[in-house]
């Protein structure tokens, strides 16, 4: 692992504390670097033979004590070969000492109030950018003296008034390596998931990382036809750079003349998984078959020494997601499952308004996926194939709970009912009842037979609710201390499912944590089965 050794310090105005805390916590999660953090400026001075791979400034002011044995021995360090990331205040910290200005190519100037501004991908060909977006923060803008263009490389920018202003920026310094991050005064800049990436790819580049030039060429299993999900998946993939499709398998050879109208440019196109796992250059299987098949063939997959993505939900039972888990981790691939709807624009939106505290602490969470209507007669409605009328949306509204309490389930109640549409095998009706370890409770529905449906989305907080109807958020809050009602719009976002795979890129490709990890989707796996078990029960109580 990388050894970072992180220097804060300044008024409490800039939270640089709490800031390294916070990368600390970032970083182990991506596993490759770790922390230390201290207010002795004297350990600049040591650090040529600290055995440290970089350093992390977060201060404000100290603008002469930049002294000379410090000076000399941060400059050194850095012209060496060391890495060296300034973020926000950085930029106005060690003023008296223009090598340092001269190192870090600017200084502070000005900053407007505090508003929301977008940061723009510059340059998409580097390292740090790599498959990023443009995205929006509500930050301090820091505006820069000092700076000249031809020293460094201009990664993120920003507009104010008509003129460019550099967000985020890197450089060559001696044998080392120089990043300056200019937005972090907010902590929900630290929040944020696009500025994490900056931070951690900040790091990986100052400490000698470079862009692997390869891609991960990606084989389509299922190209069956409902709802054309192997030629969605294939065009996620293909939009992100890094990945590539190059195979599909079908074993309707019907399929197969369908994939090769819909998708000609691909290598190859099989009816047997067999010979699709012969080809050498194959690397990740996305398994987009029926549930009940999933684990069979991800098994024979991942022991093929592929990586796998399989379509939600993960799997039937707990046991064969513990199948999956281990063989993947003995084999030394990746699994993951395909929980794109993490990126849907009214999940997102809930998450924000409850990350704002604009309910207070969430308590109870109701959401239902229900409809009165025939569930027709696909496989999805077999439940020997998919599992139950739970498996489908409710792997979806499932992880999504889970994700929002964020706590150990405690107890599980289940009821399925088969009432109305005897012509097909799925239940007509499941529920779920969760209490978690930190209080919160969670009620979801799925159901055919509910003529009068109730909202997706019902969440209670300590300080207000919100309920979703339509394509908005109906807000009551008393988070400022008065009742406040009124609707909140889900807006897009800019994202899409294809934000998935951007992962699955970053993950392969550049070591970045996983974000759908095979043990969140075994949790899912686990509730579905507890709430079979449950309904099936019998158990009486005598009251």
């Amino acid at each position: 692992m990388k050894k970072i050794l992180y220097f804060y310090g300044g008024p409490e105005f800039h939270p640089t504390e709490w800031a390294g805390n916070k990368m600390s916590e970032i970083f182990h999660a991506h596993g490759r670097f770790t922390v230390d953090m201290t207010f002795d400026l004297d350990a600049l001075a040591s650090l040529p033979d600290s055995g440290y791979d970089a350093a992390v400034l977060y201060m404000t002011g100290f603008k002469d004590s930049l002294i000379a044995k410090r000076e000399k021995g941060l400059l050194k360090f850095v012209k060496n070969g060391g890495g060296f990331i300034g973020i926000h205040s950085a930029a106005d910290t060690f003023r008296d000492s223009r090598a340092y200005v001269e190192m870090l190519n600017g200084e502070f100037l000005f900053h407007p109030a505090h508003h929301e501004f977008k940061l723009s991908v510059v340059d998409k060909s580097h390292y740090i950018t790599a498959r990023m977006p443009d995205f929006s923060i509500y930050d301090e803008m820091y505006h820069l003296q000092n700076h000249d263009d031809s020293k460094s490389k201009l990664l993120f920018k920003t507009m104010w008034q008509g003129k460019e202003i550099p967000m985020v920026y890197a450089r060559d310094y001696g044998k080392g390596r120089v990043a300056y991050i200019s937005p972090g005064h907010m902590k929900e800049t630290w929040n944020n998931p696009e500025f994490q990436k900056i931070l951690v790819r900040s790091a990986a580049y100052c400490t000698g990382v470079k862009l692997p030039d390869k891609a991960i060429n990606c084989g389509i299993l299922g190209y069956g036809p409902a709802y054309n999900m192997g030629r969605h998946h294939s065009r996620w993939i293909d939009s992100v750079a890094g990945l590539k499709t190059i195979a599909v398998c079908d074993a309707s050879p019907s399929r197969i003349e369908a994939a090769r109208t819909e998708l000609p440019q691909l290598k190859a196109y099989f009816t047997s998984l067999a010979d699709m796992l012969k080809m050498k250059e194959l690397d990740l299987v996305v398994d987009i078959l029926p549930h009940n098949l999933h684990a069979k063939t991800a098994l024979q997959c991942i022991n093929a020494g592929k990586h796998v993505v399989v379509e939600k939900p993960f799997c039937l039972t707990v046991k064969e997601a513990d199948e999956m888990i281990e063989a993947a981790r003995h084999a030394g691939v990746m699994l993951s499952v395909f929980h794109n709807r993490r990126w849907d624009a009214d999940y997102l939106t809930i998450r924000d308004i409850i990350d704002r505290g604009l309910i207070g602490q969430v308590f109870h969470i109701e959401c239902a996926s229900e409809n009165y209507s025939h569930p027709g007669f696909a496989w999805r409605s077999d439940k020997k194939i998919s599992g139950g009328v739970m498996y489908d949306w409710g792997a979806h509204f499932i992880d999504w709970v889970l994700n929002l309490a964020d706590s150990k389930v405690i107890s599980i109640t289940g009821e399925l009912k088969k009432l109305a549409w005897h012509s097909a095998t799925n239940e007509d009706y499941g529920q779920v009842y969760i209490k978690f370890e930190n209080g919160i409770t969670a009620d979801y529905v799925s159901s055919s037979i509910s003529a009068m449906p109730r909202p997706q989305w019902r969440i209670l907080g300590t300080k207000g609710a919100l309920a979703t109807a339509n394509n908005e958020i109906r807000l009551v809050s008393f988070s400022s201390g008065i009742r406040h009602e009124g609707t909140v719009k889900i807006a897009d976002r800019g994202v899409s499912w294809a934000s998935y795979y951007r992962n699955i890129a970053d993950h392969l490709l550049m070591g970045e944590e996983l974000l759908v990890k095979p043990e969140q989707a075994r949790r899912v796996i686990a509730v579905l089965e507890e709430c079979e078990k449950d309904a099936s029960s019998g158990k009486k109580l005598n009251i």
